[in-house]
């Protein structure tokens, strides 16, 4: 196996960082998707939110054994039993990873070649999880009001550090608003710039939408 490159996809809850990396997967073609989400059982989040974000809010308190572990086996091109489904994943060209800690988390930031933050804004993040629990939920309204309880007060300020945290050590930062499809196409483009030689008459810093930032081209 060549090198291999990893790309982390960073965005507030809601904002739409597993549809992305799914679709991204797919269009790459040589590669393979990890869902932070589907690590759920093996990680281990700060049992209290707002004395972690009052305590100075270190992503490293996030424990993510097994998904760090996974994204480096595929980074050094071996493959992983993947723990939803019991699957065989990889080895690929490319990794696609939900990574919402994105840097800020060590043990996982250091492994990412290109992160990415979709900027949602999240009043638009907040309306696709409160759909999303309605949906999905087996008591969507209790879901509903525990999602917007005490949100200005307590939850905002969490999410607004964690997007300013997020941006700042983005290489790659896209507009949340703008649809899967072009989201995806932009992030595709700036993957082909920097690992497979392509050169076109406007890359993704030139479009409306997208800002690149000024890490070194890998």
């Amino acid at each position: 196996m060549n090198h291999v490159s990893v790309v982390g996809i960073s965005a507030v809850g809601g904002g739409g960082k597993t549809a992305a990396s799914r679709r991204l997967a797919g269009v790459l073609g040589d590669a393979v998707a990890l869902h932070f989400d589907d690590y759920e059982e093996s990680n281990v989040y700060p049992a209290d939110l707002p004395r972690w974000f009052a305590d100075g809010a270190d992503y490293d308190a996030y424990e993510t054994p097994l998904f760090i572990r996974h994204l480096q086996a595929l980074k050094d091109g071996q493959s992983i039993c993947y723990p939803m489904g019991g699957t065989i994943v990889g080895p690929a060209r490319y990794v696609v990873a939900d990574a919402p800690l994105g840097r800020a988390h060590s043990d996982s930031g250091r492994l990412i070649d290109l992160l990415v933050f979709i900027d949602t804004p999240l009043d638009v993040a907040m309306a696709r999880r409160i759909l999303r629990d309605i949906e999905l939920a087996d008591e969507p309204l209790q879901h509903v009001i525990a999602e917007l309880a005490g949100y200005e007060a307590r939850a905002r300020p969490i999410y607004e550090h964690f997007q300013e945290r997020m941006r700042a050590d983005a290489d790659l930062v896209i507009e949340g608003t703008l649809g899967i499809d072009l989201v995806v196409e932009r992030i595709r483009s700036e993957v082909e710039s920097r690992w497979a030689g392509r050169t076109g008459p406007a890359g993704p810093a030139d479009r409306p939408g997208t800002e690149r930032r000024g890490r070194s081209q890998q």
